[in-house]
């Protein structure tokens, strides 16, 4: 059997990735700062990228890397050293996971990094494509330094595939499960103006796309993992809101942009902004896409 080594297995993405994998099919190891152990068939390995910790020699082979580790970016307010945490938490463990990969005599298959929308230039008219230039914020300069990194494994020798997530809905994680107690107090509504477009994945499509990134040997390079429809944060409220049996209230109930900035400083970009990016490239490469309408995909996931 191939071996998989993933790194963030215990994130949204990561777990949701870990489950749908056939343990029949392929060897499973996880990267974790916990303590080494084997639990459900999974080969859990002790790292502290932090400390350059990490020990690869109880992996007989990696065929496949998938390189999900990184801070969240909405775990805590912009601090200094939460803003540091999160650009270290992702350059830091891409380079070890580099430095020891260089060693293996065997080098893996194929090398898929996480990377993030965040990239892009915000409120843009025109969809943003792979090729475009990145932003000018925090997250766009995050994202820039993550890919230099990731990008090294292709000197290697080993096809790697960048993908640059956005917003990923599941009711296990993420923004859906931070919201879903405020819509069920009939609190839901619009944030800012309300017309700041999301771009956006739902869970099962971003586990395929990865499972996808893995067999599809023709896929390198860097790829937009978000969905064909772009909506609104006003579209987006009413969807979420109707699939949840609530009412939608008149447009000029919103949350204010200011309280917004108020309560959550620097990282209130993240929602009073908006990301407009393009799909094609990976719908080009032969993806299909499970979920590309909003109100489909809520149904889903809240079924």
């Amino acid at each position: 059997m191939k071996s998989i080594l993933i790194t963030g297995g215990t994130g949204l993405i990561g777990k949701s990735l870990i489950q749908s994998i056939s343990k029949k099919e392929f060897v499973i190891y996880v990267l974790t700062r916990s303590s080494s152990r084997t639990h459900n068939n999974i080969n859990y390995i002790n790292w502290d990228p932090n400390e350059g910790k990490l020990n690869l020699s109880t992996i007989p082979r990696i065929s496949y890397v998938i390189n999900l580790a990184g801070a969240s970016i909405d775990g805590s307010r912009w601090t200094v050293s939460y803003k540091n945490k999160i650009l270290d938490s992702r350059v830091n463990s891409t380079k070890l996971l580099l430095d020891h990969i260089k060693t293996l005599k065997h080098k893996p298959e194929v090398y898929v990094g996480a990377s993030a929308s965040g990239y892009y230039k915000k409120n843009t008219k025109s969809k943003q494509i792979e090729e475009d230039k990145m932003g000018e914020d925090f997250l766009s300069e995050v994202v820039e330094k993550w890919e230099k990194e990731s990008m090294e494994f292709q000197k290697l020798g080993i096809r790697s595939v960048i993908l640059r997530i956005g917003l990923v809905l599941s009711k296990e994680g993420g923004v859906l499960k931070k919201l879903y107690p405020i819509f069920k107090l009939f609190m839901g509504v619009p944030i800012g103006s309300g017309s700041q477009l999301i771009s956006w994945i739902h869970i099962n499509d971003m586990v395929n796309i990865i499972k996808s990134s893995i067999k599809d040997k023709k896929m390198q390079g860097v790829f937009n993992a978000v969905t064909p429809q772009v909506i609104s944060n006003r579209e987006f409220t009413k969807e979420l809101a109707s699939v949840l049996y609530r009412p939608l209230y008149p447009t000029f109930l919103i949350a204010p942009s200011f309280i917004v900035r108020l309560l959550f400083g620097e990282q209130s970009s993240l929602v009073l902004n908006g990301l407009n990016i393009s799909s094609k490239k990976i719908i080009d490469s032969g993806f299909k896409f499970s979920f590309s309408n909003i109100n489909k995909a809520l149904k889903d996931i809240y079924s």
